[in-house]
């Protein structure tokens, strides 16, 4: 089966941050994703049907966005909010996305999604929600994330209808410390 791979960039960026505290202190100001590696490790081998990767626009020195670019994966970049400094519907923007693959595939795939982000379920909205409809249609569930950041109801659902992969295993695999230390090889 085809992946469709989905991407909350700023949900596994934060939470990366979080384990870099845990793992590495007083290095979290130059944590960084290797984005070829966790895109690899998200693949796992398999083509790519299609991929969307949404999240904050970050610094104009980040080659993350370019990088995306090249790949042909379809990237949504949100402005924060000038008042509050948050986050503007990069999670919806990604749901909606894993929706119209649903609609627009000629075939059920494997729906990858790198998020640890459960909010929305008990409104019936939200990735757990997105997920739920894709398994009855068919899909193949695979979430990638942080165990230390994943909503408990969101690894459970991948875990009973899915496949569930943690990060923190390939931690040094899928992160670098900017000045510090390289990612090893995948």
């Amino acid at each position: 089966m085809d992946v469709h791979l989905f991407w909350d960039n700023s949900n596994i960026w934060l939470v990366g941050s979080k384990v870099c505290t845990a793992r590495e202190p007083g290095s979290e100001r130059y944590f960084r994703i290797q984005f070829d590696n966790l895109y690899d490790f998200a693949v796992d081998k398999r083509k790519v049907a299609s991929g969307f990767v949404g999240g904050s626009i970050p610094p104009n020195s980040d080659p993350l966005w370019s990088h995306v670019d090249s790949l042909g994966v379809h990237l949504v970049r949100q402005e924060r909010g000038s008042v509050t400094g948050k986050e503007v519907a990069v999670d919806e923007a990604i749901q909606l996305a894993m929706t119209h693959a649903m609609l627009d595939a000629p075939t059920p795939g494997t729906m990858v999604l790198l998020t640890g982000d459960g909010a929305g379920y008990k409104d019936g909205k939200g990735f757990i929600m997105e997920l739920e409809r894709a398994q009855k249609r068919g899909w193949a569930i695979e979430v990638v994330s942080w165990d230390a950041g994943v909503n408990p109801r969101l690894r459970k659902f991948a875990e009973t209808h899915g496949k569930y992969r943690s990060l923190e295993p390939v931690y040094e695999k899928v992160t670098f410390i900017e000045q510090k230390r390289r990612s090893l090889p995948l």
